[in-house]
């Protein structure tokens, strides 16, 4: 009861937006005056009970933004390349390659911490719920993905 639980939660996006982020597109993206793409991620852990679920924690936000600029570093492969930029305060990161680009854009890593008293004795089925959405731009209509893990059962004593 008077430990901290920590959960780690991983996931990623994938699909037509994953697919869209290219160097091809980019290019195109940059011609367009279309030189940023923004995803919005939610998460939140919720305690399975029945049908209606309970929030266990303020569900979380995180921005990441990517801005398409015009290179000049011979090391990288293509003219028009991405900086992606958290806007929790980080700094900004250049990938070194295509696929280092769609893991820094689409693939997430959060991490929640739980006290043992909040949730009492006994067991209970935890999951995360995760929400990501984007705008509409010249390569990519407007969407949104939501997703759940399975439950995970925890048992405080």
């Amino acid at each position: 009861m008077d430990e901290i639980l920590v959960l780690n939660l991983g996931f990623r996006v994938v699909g037509g937006a994953r697919e869209a982020f290219n160097p091809d597109v980019w290019t195109v993206a940059w011609e367009d005056f279309d030189k940023t793409l923004r995803l919005t991620a939610r998460t939140a852990i919720l305690a399975s009970r029945g049908p209606f679920p309970k929030t266990l924690t303020e569900p979380q936000k995180e921005v990441r933004k990517a801005s398409f600029y015009w290179s000049r570093d011979p090391d990288l492969p293509y003219r028009i390349w991405p900086l992606i930029v958290p806007e929790d305060g980080g700094p900004p990161k250049i990938p070194l390659n295509v696929e280092d680009a769609k893991t820094q854009m689409f693939d997430f890593v959060k991490r929640f911490e739980l006290a043992g008293s909040s949730l009492g004795r006994g067991s209970h089925r935890i999951a995360a719920s995760v929400a990501v959405k984007w705008g509409r731009h010249s390569y990519i209509e407007k969407g949104q993905v939501e997703g759940r893990s399975r439950p995970v059962v925890v048992r405080i004593e």
